[in-house]
């Protein structure tokens, strides 16, 4: 039997590096093979296996439609908000170019606007069912989900306190006097269920972002998804699970190390930490050359990875334009997002075993 949830569609490959310099323009340090509008990432996806299903992840910059949302005022006020013409295409080219089965996306405005996006620039991709909820964040965007396959439950926590998280050990950056303990966004747990009985949940988080002075959060966030990974495995201890996103932290920082203490795995840990310079652009996740984007999962689901899949998706890098700085610069028209998104492929054997019947090669 040859298990496969994608749609056929025939979906023209498109360019994700429209923009060009001269010559004399290009940075002398970019690695081989990596030239002008392009520095990070792969080119084009890879393949995915016949019968795989291919999980990625995207943070899409503060996606904002042109609808105002009366909830939104004041200094948050989305009026001005609205996400570019190109930019929302560059979007499309790198979600279709990534044609992941499902996908998990941060800094999205909200179901309805993730809805409009879709459909205007993404409706031959057979993403039929989406998930979104306010995830309690001053402004406005939360996390969500593309999916082809079929969506059973969705559920977040916004406001969830991590004030009762334990540290314990070495290392742990010192919580202030007046410290916040609570998710600055709460993660997103989305269970699926495939035609054929495949089930799995993704946790699409986005933990704090900052510096050290704010690593006491993110290792809270840390602690406290352990715990609520726990409780999704309580009554399914055999279950797939998934905890993929914007972690906001290198790999070797306390808030990661955390999760993986805790019994997830980096299913791109392939990532080689003595690979030459052209490699390790390979694998950045951000456009400021950090690896801040991960896709974890746990033992369950671990079997069922397709060895060596994880990927980084290069689009536009604006870097070699005009000297430009993602802190403080205004992105080109062609910028898509200053994150790259991510994905792996599962072979989904719990089903194929069950029906005796090996995986498609």
């Amino acid at each position: 039997m040859m298990f496969s949830i994608s749609c056929c569609f025939s979906v023209v490959s498109t360019s994700l590096v429209c923009f060009s310099l001269s010559a004399q323009e290009v940075d002398p340090k970019t690695p081989d093979g990596f030239g002008p509008g392009h520095r990070y990432g792969l080119r084009s996806a890879p393949e995915a296996p016949a019968g795989s299903i291919r999980v990625g992840s995207y943070n899409v910059l503060n996606y904002f439609d042109e609808v105002d949302d009366p909830t939104l005022s004041g200094e948050w006020d989305d009026a001005e908000l609205a996400s570019r013409p190109g930019q929302l295409i560059a979007l499309a080219e790198a979600i279709r170019e990534l044609d992941a089965d499902v996908l998990a996306l941060q800094e999205v405005e909200s179901r309805e606007a993730l809805i409009r996006f879709r459909d205007k620039h993404l409706a031959d991709m057979g993403y039929e069912h989406v998930a979104s909820l306010d995830a309690g964040y001053y402004r406005g965007v939360e996390q969500s989900v593309l999916s082809r396959v079929p969506i059973t439950v969705t559920r977040n926590w916004p406001g969830l306190s991590t004030a009762d998280v334990t540290r314990s050990g070495d290392d742990f950056q010192p919580v202030p006097e007046r410290p916040e303990l609570t998710f600055q966004r709460s993660p997103l747990m989305v269970d699926f269920k495939t035609a054929a009985g495949y089930e799995f949940t993704l946790f699409v988080v986005h933990l704090k972002s900052g510096g050290l002075a704010h690593a006491y959060r993110r290792e809270a966030e840390g602690l406290k998804l352990l715990e609520l990974v726990a409780q999704r495995l309580e009554s399914a201890p055999d279950r797939n699970v998934l905890v993929l996103g914007d972690f906001n932290a290198k790999a070797h920082y306390k808030s990661m190390r955390l999760l993986k203490e805790g019994g997830l795995i980096d299913a791109m840990s392939h990532r080689s930490a003595d690979s030459s310079d052209a490699e390790a652009a390979q694998w950045v996740t951000h456009e400021s050359g950090r690896t801040i984007d991960y896709i974890l999962v746990n033992p369950g689901a671990a079997r069922e990875l397709v060895p060596e899949s994880g990927f980084v998706l290069g689009t536009f890098y604006p870097g070699d334009w005009n000297h430009y700085d993602w802190r403080t610069d205004d992105a080109p028209e062609e910028h898509a997002s200053d994150h790259y998104p991510i994905a792996i492929d599962l072979m989904p054997r719990d089903v194929i075993e069950s029906a005796d019947v090996a995986p498609a090669e």
